[in-house]
């Protein structure tokens, strides 16, 4: 006996009567005979566009039939509900959205399979404006992907921007599982019964445009949401920064430890980072985006980019589709990077530290008060690609900037954008802008002013490396402020600054909160670096270290140790009230006082040892700046204290 889909196939029923019988009869089992029965190109054409949302849900066994519906239906009806289905298309519970097929959830291989189908349609319709259905596909398109990016929605993604590209490529073979996932259509597909033109190519030189920026448009759309897709904390993203260094700066590796070149070469899940990333800069290039035009896009104030995207009134001149300024400063560092790392890479043009890289640190991280809102509250792919452009123009001599303040301003930036990485070996690239500057005056104001201004205490730890590489790599001259007693005197206080015991057990354990977390790294590096030049005679002798000792101690040794006293007071286990071990943990409490009170305690004992050794043990043996001196050094704080 037939069965009834083959029963009730038109002319024996209408076309929506066959559908709701679709709707009820149709399962997984008889698929193949649905698969038959589409290949009838007046049926599919007919209801085609209707049974998208039927067979959906029921891939991969589906596949063949969304396949058909692709090939045969009419292409405009098809294309609005694949739209619509993006659209409405949500990922599931990981517990709830089981691997459907290829080890992919269902969600994954429905939105590939869209895509695969939308590719089709594209390369069917004829029409005078191809455009307008590029935007409606392309914003439904992009609104799903943000919800479900993975290395195989986003070579999904990549496949259909390819296809319906106006200079399309061949496409290359798969080479990976995720690649393996794209669904490619190979079966003949039927022409557009609502032709309005001969071919399925623009009609004009303007929509050839449109089209083109359509998908230039889209690629950084993709390109922003799949990089931000890495923002776990441990994640790496794609560590641009840290290779570039890598391969330019081999000595600066830590021997003994694997580098993040070597991960990225032997990790599978990073490998197929490299792999989808190379992908898409090849088709930005296919494409024509060009890198001049990015580079302009990021070096124009926020304020003067173009409105975003609007959808719902599609734009009928290229210029009106704009490329994001995110997006362009996303392709732009990867191209950096990649020139940089890969053999395959295609160079770009230099990029200079002042004025160009300077306008573009203040184009996107500029303007804020508070640093840690620029180390901690921007993404990591932001900083990560402008650390890497960074790198990229390092590669040739730094001009001059035009005055002491720009130098000033990008140099605190970058190094607000370094001071939370984890790789020293970033945390190293601002000291190459510093030291490039020819004048030893403005890199002393510069130090000063980090190490003076509160707002700036992120970057202290930086500013006293840059102090301890000056004072230790500067030739022994008159003229050399950076071992000049009187300029060491002058930036004193500002190393370190006032501590003080708390008055209260809240004061008491913020007092101590403070030192353990953001205080407690600069202050270790600053005494350590008051140590490292006591302990050398000549530095000692040179600095006059003897005229800073009393200072030392009165305003920074004997307030520490009563700070560390009262921290020790509180200790339950030495007859406290454990305020401290009550409001972080006693486990916590035990690891700030060892990592951070402990080990700047056992630099202050160094310290206390080694003057009392050179100095003696006795104030009164100390000696002092005289007053003329004293008036010199208010003379250099006024003056370190200007920027033009």
């Amino acid at each position: 006996m037939d069965d009834p889909l083959i029963q009730a196939l038109p002319p024996a029923t209408d076309y929506l009567t066959y559908l709701t019988l679709l709707e009820y009869q149709l399962t997984p089992k008889r698929l193949p005979l649905l698969h038959t029965l589409l290949q009838d190109e007046k049926l599919t054409t007919n209801i085609g566009w209707d049974l998208v949302k039927l067979l959906l849900p029921m891939l991969p066994a589906s596949t063949e039939c969304l396949q058909d519906v692709a090939r045969l239906g009419n292409p405009r009806e098809v294309i609005l509900r694949v739209s619509e289905s993006l659209m409405q298309l949500q990922p599931e519970d990981a517990d709830e959205d089981e691997k459907a097929g290829q080890g992919l959830p269902l969600h994954i291989l429905q939105f590939n399979c869209l895509l695969g189908m939308l590719s089709v349609l594209h390369t069917r319709i004829q029409t005078k404006a191809p455009s307008r259905f590029i935007a409606t596909s392309l914003q439904a398109a992009l609104e799903a992907y943000a919800t479900m990016v993975t290395n195989e929605t986003t070579l999904a993604f990549l496949e259909f921007f390819r296809e319906v590209s106006p200079s399309k490529r061949p496409a290359p073979p798969p080479r990976t599982a995720s690649e393996s996932s794209v669904l490619k259509v190979a079966a003949a597909s039927a022409p557009d019964p609502e032709a309005e033109v001969s071919t399925p190519s623009p009609s004009t030189d303007n929509e050839t445009l449109l089209v083109r920026k359509f998908i230039q448009f889209g690629l950084l759309e993709l390109l922003k949401s799949y990089l931000l897709s890495f923002s776990s904390p441990m994640d790496p993203g794609m560590s641009w920064t840290i290779r570039m260094q890598e391969h330019l700066h081999p000595d600066l590796r830590l021997p003994g430890t694997k580098s993040q070149t070597d991960a990225y070469g032997s990790t599978k899940e990073l490998k197929e980072r490299d792999m989808v990333m190379g992908k898409l800069m090849a088709l930005s290039r296919d494409v024509g985006i060009d890198n001049e035009e990015l580079l302009s896009i990021i070096s124009g104030p926020p304020t003067d980019q173009t409105a975003p995207l609007d959808f719902d009134e599609p734009p009928i001149n290229p210029n009106q589709i704009p490329l994001e300024r995110h997006g362009s400063l996303l392709l732009l560092a990867a191209r950096a990077a990649g020139a940089t790392l890969f053999t395959s890479g295609q160079p770009l043009r230099q990029v200079s530290v002042f004025p160009e890289l300077s306008q573009i640190f203040n184009n996107f991280v500029g303007g804020h008060t508070n640093l840690d809102e620029v180390a901690f509250g921007q993404p990591h792919a932001l900083l990560d690609s402008l650390l890497a452009l960074t790198v990229y123009a390092l590669q040739t001599p730094i001009e001059f900037p035009s005055s002491d303040t720009e130098f000033k301003d990008f140099v605190i930036i970058l190094t607000a954008c370094t001071s939370r990485q984890s790789h020293g070996i970033v945390r190293q690239i601002p000291a190459a802008i510093v030291q490039s500057h020819p004048s030893a005056e403005t890199r002393f104001k510069l130090i000063y002013k980090i190490l003076e201004d509160d707002h700036l205490a992120s970057a202290r730890d930086s500013a006293i490396a840059w102090l301890k590489d000056e004072i230790l790599r500067s030739p022994q001259s008159a003229d050399n402020i950076f071992q000049d007693p009187l300029y060491f005197w002058a930036l004193l206080p500002a190393l370190f600054k006032p501590v003080t015991a708390a008055s209260s057990s809240s004061d008491l354990v913020a007092s101590w909160s403070r030192l353990t977390q953001i205080q407690g790294p600069p202050l270790h590096s600053a005494l350590n670096l008051y140590y490292l030049l006591l302990s050398s005679p000549s530095l000692r002798d040179r600095l006059q270290l003897d005229k800073t000792s009393k200072f030392f101690r009165n305003h920074v040794l004997n307030p520490l140790r009563q700070v560390f006293q009262s921290f020790e007071d509180d200790l339950t286990a030495k007859g406290g009230e454990g305020v401290i071990e009550a409001a972080v943990g006693e486990e916590m409490c035990q690891i700030g006082n060892a990592r951070s009170i402990g080990l700047i305690g056992l630099t202050l004992d160094q310290i206390e040892e080694t003057s009392s050794d050179a100095f003696g043990s006795d104030e009164g043996d100390l000696g002092e700046f005289s007053e003329a001196e004293e008036a010199k050094v208010s003379e250099i704080r006024k003056k370190v204290d200007i920027w033009e």
